[in-house]
């Protein structure tokens, strides 16, 4: 009993951990406590005894380490589980401790997940499935991929008041919305935290030829203005992107020829003149119309529209936009809400995992973020060449591909000649950075091995 009882203990408190790291405020630690939780044997949590986890809490409360707010059932007959916070002793230790990086160890659920969409209760669910050799070989190279990765360290340049006040700010906000997502439905607050690294690929519509992107790295979830922060081990990185993805595979789908120029210019323009793709009004209008097109074509109900701002911007309405957009592209009314996108993006996430383990064979690290890729800088033409060749096994043909986003120089940190980062000059640069903390705990590491 002794040892369910150190397992729950030490699983709580790294759970209390990763929480404080996530520096959210309203972030909590889910716990459930009813008995029922712990007695399917499908669930992670039969590996815990529901006797030690509740007196773990217990104990903790005691303590006064933690806060616990008890768990009910709402009006809609879902159950809301105990969440709990670190508090008194237990967070000050935390702040001594700060905030630092080792190595995580895979969780031993699969990496592979099916799900598929209930119309009942209008949500998703997990669905089980039986392996074959496709499935097989997708999780043992993921399960490469997430060990690799574990031996790396993913960061932000940026100081303490960016972090707090601008990133996590902004991704705490209820209405807070991924790049990558389409429809109002879908925005929520979102959690950071830097040891959010190991990935699964999830499928869709209960089928394995549908969806199968990779999802779950902290990168993944932050503002796309925000990537270009990122570091790698202490060094500056650069992301590439696809051009056009989902579009062009809906010609090649189609076997028609590609309309010449820019996918995305509908012909508007500004002032009595053609869009100059350098100027603000036509960026800021292409970045609607490629959301627009990206959603008619990923969005399998059909229902997308657009929101205030982005009729502001269009200067004009859904309907309008729908009609210039065809008129462009007819071939596109004859796949709006049909979740042609989920077949599409089975493809991108297969040229994705060629992308990941053509560079992994050569122990570079590439973080995917669906049909782009982050590595660092001094990577750059072994990232792209990898894309080139996924993108022509996949697809036969040569992809666009957009130019580097490279990283920021305003926050770009020192080095020593040996590559490593140059500790005291972060610290003095950026004060209370997490940066620094977390790099510096890095290269302990690295000493140490």
């Amino acid at each position: 009993m002794q040892i369910a009882h150190e397992f729950a203990a030490r699983t709580i408190i790294e759970g209390l951990y990763q929480v404080y790291g996530s520096r959210h405020r309203q972030c909590r630690l889910a716990v459930p406590t009813s008995d029922g939780a712990y007695g399917d044997k499908s669930h992670q949590l039969n590996e815990f005894s529901h006797t030690a986890v509740l007196r773990v809490l217990d104990a903790l409360e005691s303590l006064e380490w933690i806060e616990r707010k008890k768990g009910f059932r709402n009006k809609s007959g879902e159950n809301i589980p105990t969440t709990i916070r670190a508090v008194g002793g237990l967070i000050e230790e935390f702040e001594r401790t700060k905030y630092v990086w080792r190595k995580i160890f895979p969780k031993k659920q699969d990496v592979i997940v099916l799900k598929d969409f209930d119309p009942k209760t209008k949500s998703k669910i997990q669905c089980s499935f039986k392996d074959n050799n496709d499935i097989r070989r997708w999780r043992k190279n993921l399960q490469r991929y997430n060990s690799f990765i574990t031996q790396n360290a993913i960061c932000l340049s940026i100081d303490k008041h960016h972090l707090d006040e601008g990133l996590i700010a902004k991704m705490a906000n209820d209405k807070y919305q991924l790049d990558w997502v389409f429809g109002d439905n879908k925005k929520k607050p979102r959690i950071f935290n830097y040891l959010h690294v190991q990935l699964r690929r999830i499928f869709s519509r209960g089928s394995f030829q549908k969806g199968g992107r990779f999802y779950g790295g902290w990168w993944q979830f932050i503002p796309s203005e925000y990537r270009r922060y990122i570091t790698i081990n202490g060094l500056p990185t650069v992301e590439v992107d696809y051009s056009e993805l989902h579009p062009r595979m809906m010609y090649r789908d189609a076997n028609l020829p590609l309309p010449e120029g820019d996918l995305y210019d509908l012909g508007l323009r500004y002032e009595g003149m053609q869009y100059d793709k350098n100027i603000e009004p036509y960026k800021s209008k292409r970045k609607v119309i490629k959301t627009y097109i990206n959603a008619m074509i990923n969005d399998d109900r059909g229902n997308f529209k657009l929101n205030s701002r982005q009729i502001k911007t269009m200067e004009m309405n859904t309907a309008q936009l729908e009609a210039l957009v065809i008129k462009k592209h007819p071939i596109i009314k004859d796949i709006k809400g049909k979740g042609f996108g989920l077949r599409y993006q089975f493809i991108d996430s297969q040229i994705a995992e060629m992308v990941m383990m053509k560079l992994l064979s050569q122990e570079i690290l590439c973080l995917p973020v669906h049909d782009s890729f982050i590595c660092q800088e001094h990577h750059l033409l072994e990232l792209e060449l990898a894309m080139l060749e996924a993108y022509e096994a996949a697809l036969g043909s040569i992809p666009q591909l957009k130019e580097p986003e490279q990283f920021r120089t305003d926050f770009e940190p020192v080095y020593y000649p040996s590559g490593q980062l140059d500790l005291t000059y972060m610290k003095n640069k950026y004060k209370d950075s997490q940066h620094d903390e977390f790099l510096s705990t890095f290269w302990k590491f690295q000493q140490k091995i």
